[in-house]
């Protein structure tokens, strides 16, 4: 996967990071909506105590972080880049707190474009190769300590408890339904994004001119991968190089192997989510 440059990083951060805010802020939390996580135990303090969402956010998930660190669980460049990440939440979340609208009024419509916008604005965060802390880093540590248990099976234990607890606080089972709204679009819109980054394109060539074929992968510093193939009709034996690419760099390459054999048979296929050498790693 291509190394992503420190500008990069940042712009994918803050921009992640604006739109999880519009939908903490605009949506989840003038509805009453505490979407799981530590910003949805945010979201219960502040209605009880009035304490800010965003100073919450970071007194809540900077020790975790700092366990985590500790431990050694995450590389130090990746805790720096998620500890930055949730001190920029916090600070964004509490200062455009009184320019922010307000859409409280139809909980339903909040639901789900604060999940959209929070999925959004994960996904972009984790694109830009950071985290916003919290809930996960629990889940991460307890690992630690008890190997057989999953990180996906306690995050989402933890996060029911949230969504559960947020109807006892709101004292309405309707704000329990509108949280687990939330939840679902969150993680639909976050798995889209990431996903459809991941995406590339699978190639396949025959050509009597492997060699010059090859060539063209590697020095588009593509991996490939070369079977050997027997010819349906021929029965001859012939080499088919199999490699994936980005959608701009695969049409970069397709036509270098045509300049060098337009003969070439090039089959392109779509490639969803490509995972395993240096393809979809956030660390």
């Amino acid at each position: 996967m291509r190394e992503k440059k420190l500008p990069e990083i940042i712009v994918l951060n803050l921009i992640g990071i604006f739109l999880y805010t519009v939908g903490i802020r605009c949506f989840a939390a003038p509805a009453g909506i505490a979407p799981g996580g530590s910003s949805g135990i945010a979201i219960l303090v502040n209605y009880v105590t009035g304490f800010p969402v965003g100073l919450f956010t970071s007194l809540f998930s900077l020790p975790i972080l700092a366990i985590v660190w500790w431990k050694k669980i995450f590389p130090p460049v990746f805790a720096v880049r998620v500890a930055c990440s949730i001190i920029g939440l916090s600070v964004m979340t509490d200062m455009l707190e009184p320019i922010l609208p307000k859409f409280g009024d139809d909980p339903l419509l909040a639901a789900l474009f604060a999940g959209a916008f929070m999925g959004l604005g994960l996904g972009l965060v984790y694109l830009g190769n950071s985290d916003t802390g919290g809930i996960t880093m629990i889940g991460l540590i307890l690992q630690r300590y008890f190997p057989q248990l999953k990180v996906g099976a306690l995050v989402s234990s933890i996060n029911i408890c949230i969504v559960l607890a947020s109807g006892l606080v709101y004292h309405d089972i309707r704000n329990i339904l509108y949280a687990a709204v939330t939840v679902y679009v969150s993680g639909q819109f976050m798995d889209m994004l990431v996903n459809n980054s991941n995406s590339k394109d699978l190639m396949i060539v025959m050509s009597e001119c492997t060699d010059k074929v090859r060539c063209v992968f590697l020095e588009e510093k593509k991996g490939i991968t070369i079977l050997k193939g027997e010819g349906g009709y021929t029965s001859e034996t012939q080499r088919v190089i199999m490699g994936a690419a980005s959608r701009a760099d695969c049409a970069h390459i397709r036509q270098r192997i045509q300049e060098g054999d337009p003969h070439a048979l090039i089959i392109v296929a779509e490639a969803n989510n490509v995972i395993g050498k240096e393809f979809g790693r956030l660390l």
